[in-house]
């Protein structure tokens, strides 16, 4: 399955037998090596391209191991890397990137100064806002067009990524990882939008609710589950400020 076979990649490159995970700023630096690679191999660089220590398996070998083309995958480090340099900005933060779990990677598990532990599962569509159909009970992509009525097509991958992350979720709890540092602490899971994808604004009203120091859309998926642009991370982290 790709899942499995993603997870088995990326523990290749963030867990090395019995090492720790890479977190915070060695991660970053690490992402940012591998961003590079997938951008000089884009560029023509190839399977060959080694950036600084980092020696990348040839394109052919990722390509048939995950199923997935060196554009996907650098649009997946470029996710991590942009929300990364952004939960950085926050003093005291634990950040660690593609956690394995049982069941799959969760794409950022983030334990805050105060304990408080995160879930996040990094997803984009383009330049689109996400509308979620209570009736329907799946997400929708809303897309403008230049001169025509904007395209609202069905974006059933989100609403799947929500119940994949509550299945991860469940398991890194069950399996008591050292990154949890012996918390029991319940686990937000949110689904953090990035690039030009957004939270459309015209949801119902009822689903937007008070999370940290911001809103942020709540949806049943499993259990609930946030979704939240990129632009509000850092105020939906933030601790509620006491009156």
């Amino acid at each position: 399955m790709l899942e499995n076979n993603y997870t088995s990649w990326l523990e290749a490159l963030f867990q090395k037998g019995e090492k720790p995970y890479l977190q915070n700023h060695e991660a970053l630096d690490y992402l940012k090596k591998i961003q590079s690679w997938y951008n000089a191999a884009i560029a023509g660089g190839g399977g060959a391209a080694i950036v600084g220590t980092v020696a990348a398996p040839p394109i052919a070998l990722i390509g048939s191991l995950i199923g997935l083309t060196i554009i996907e995958l650098s649009r997946r480090v470029d996710r991590l890397v942009s929300v990364i340099e952004e939960l950085l900005k926050i003093d005291g933060i634990t950040i660690t990137p593609s956690v394995k779990t049982a069941e799959g990677i969760i794409d950022l598990f983030v334990m805050m100064p105060d304990r408080r532990c995160f879930a996040f599962a990094l997803k984009s569509n383009k330049d689109s806002r996400v509308k979620w159909r209570e009736d329907r009970q799946d997400f929708f992509a809303i897309t403008p067009r230049k001169n025509k009525a904007a395209r609202v097509k069905k974006w059933s991958d989100l609403i799947k990524t929500g119940q994949d992350l509550n299945v991860k979720t469940l398991a890194f709890k069950k399996e008591k990882s050292y990154l949890l540092k012996g918390s029991k602490n319940i686990i937000t899971k949110a689904i953090v939008l990035t690039s030009k994808t957004t939270v459309d604004p015209n949801n119902d009203p009822a689903l937007f609710v008070d999370f940290g120091q911001t809103t942020a859309l709540r949806v049943h998926a499993g259990s609930y589950i946030y979704v939240l642009e990129q632009a509000k991370i850092l105020d939906f982290l933030a601790p509620v400020e006491k009156s």
